[in-house]
Order: structure tokens, then C-alpha cells, then sequence
């Protein structure tokens, strides 16, 4: 149960510690989801890379997604602030390694070809630390993949723990104080993801109710298919774009 008195990390481990069992259809459908898996497909592929950690892995459906087109990568793993999410993992896929992981605070004591953050770090209030430590489990040569939200911080977003939605600009900071240059910084959702994600929150209350609780039915399914082909329709790279994806690389 989350309390207000919680700091920013118990409330997100307290929330997140039963999100993926309580909406087991959310990341599946979720147009927004759906794309975030779509566009980083796309980032790596053609790269060559042997190790592959998911830091803020959920219940491990991008690393399921990742796995199925890479069968060329040796080692996955995962890490997720929630203890309880982590063992629900360890259970059902024990070929893969899963980490509790508090990022704003830590990093684990080895490094990947390849990291990757979707969606973490607007979660986090220190953010700069939260890349600094991302930046320390990427091997010398390899890639650090971070997605997160920029621009408005809509009620929808706050309910699921968001409190900063970083610009291009400052995630770009971050990444270079922290040894990493940048590779690309894109800014993808102009128009359609954007007006989606604005209208979603025209009544927030019936949106998390309808699509954020519980199993969709087919009605929803069948809406957020229609929803997920509808914002291909989005610019990759537009100054009023709403996700960003940054791929950074640490020197030899």
C-alpha cells in the first residue's frame, strides 16, 4: 500500500511490487509499450553484442521480446527495484539472471555489453546518480539504451510514480558527465502519441480504470490496437516529440 509520508523509491516499490500481476495486459497492449519494444528492436539490431542487463526489467517482457530476436547474444539479465518482481522472475525464467536494484542509490558490480532503461528514470528523483550508475555497468565499447517520457508530466503519469520528465538536452548532460557520448537522442510521438497521451488524460480516472486495471477486455484490445496503428503515424525525431530514446556509447 502506498503512504504519502514514503520516500520517492518506497513508493515506487510499494506500487510496482504487484503492478505487473495486476494489470497482466497493460505492457502487452499499451500502444505506448508496444512502441517503446518496436523502436528499441530497431536501435539494436545490426549491433554486435554478447551480454545483454535490463535495469527496470518489470516482468521481464522486453527482455522475452529481445531474446526472441537476438538467439546470437549469450547472457541476459535483469534488474527491478521490486524484491517480490525479481523472485516472480528468477521462478519463471531461471535461465535468466535477475538483480534487486535500487538505481537511484546503487549499481551492480559488473558490467554488459549492452544496458538497457526503459521507462525508469522519470521515476527516479536523482536522476543524474541513476546514470552514473547506469553508466558504471556498461562495458568499455558498449551501449547504455535509455527511454523515458519528456514534456508534460500528465496526471496518469504521476498516479504510476513519475516525477521528472527530462528534455533532450538534459538526459544528453547527464549521459556526457557521466563518460558516455552520446550516439542519437531522438524525440519520437509528434502528433498522434502525443494527442493520445493528452487525451488519455481528458478524464485520467477512467482511463487507469479502463486500461490500467485488471485483464482488457476484448473491447480494449481491440481499441488499443486500433490506437498502437494509428500513432505509427508519429514524427521519429520532432522538437514537440513526448519519448525520447537516447543510445550512448562508453570509449574504449
Amino acid at each position: 500500500m502506498v503512504e504519502l509520508n514514503q520516500t520517492t523509491t518506497e513508493r515506487n516499490e510499494a506500487l510496482y511490487g504487484s503492478f505487473w500481476e495486476d494489470t497482466p495486459d497493460f505492457v502487452r497492449y499499451n500502444p505506448g509499450a508496444r512502441h517503446r519494444r518496436r523502436i528499441l528492436l530497431g536501435l539494436l539490431a545490426g549491433a554486435s553484442y554478447r551480454s545483454v542487463l535490463d535495469v527496470g526489467c518489470g516482468d521481464g517482457t522486453l527482455l522475452r521480446c529481445l531474446r526472441s530476436a537476438r538467439r546470437d547474444v549469450d547472457e541476459w539479465a535483469g534488474a527491478d527495484l521490486s524484491a517480490e518482481q525479481v523472485e516472480r522472475n528468477r521462478r519463471r525464467m531461471p535461465d535468466i539472471a535477475f538483480y534487486r536494484l535500487d538505481l537511484a542509490r546503487e549499481a551492480l558490480d559488473r558490467s554488459f555489453d549492452v544496458v538497457l532503461c526503459s521507462e525508469v528514470i522519470e521515476h527516479i528523483d536523482e536522476q543524474g546518480a541513476a546514470m552514473r550508475h547506469l553508466s558504471s555497468m556498461v562495458s568499455p565499447g558498449g551501449r547504455l539504451v535509455v527511454t523515458c517520457p519528456t514534456g508534460t508530466v500528465y496526471p496518469t503519469e504521476r498516479h504510476f510514480g513519475h516525477v521528472h520528465h527530462p528534455t533532450p538536452e538534459e538526459l544528453t548532460a547527464h549521459g556526457r558527465a557521466n563518460g558516455l557520448q552520446a550516439v542519437s537522442v531522438t524525440n519520437w510521438g509528434w502528433p498522434t502519441y502525443g494527442t493520445l497521451k493528452w487525451a488519455t488524460n481528458v478524464n485520467a480516472a477512467w482511463s487507469l480504470r479502463t486500461f490500467a486495471n485488471g485483464a482488457y477486455s476484448p473491447a480494449a484490445k481491440l481499441v488499443s490496437l486500433g490506437l498502437y496503428l494509428v500513432t505509427y503515424l508519429s514524427k521519429r525525431n520532432h522538437a514537440r516529440g513526448c519519448q525520447l530514446f537516447g543510445v550512448f556509447e562508453k570509449p574504449l
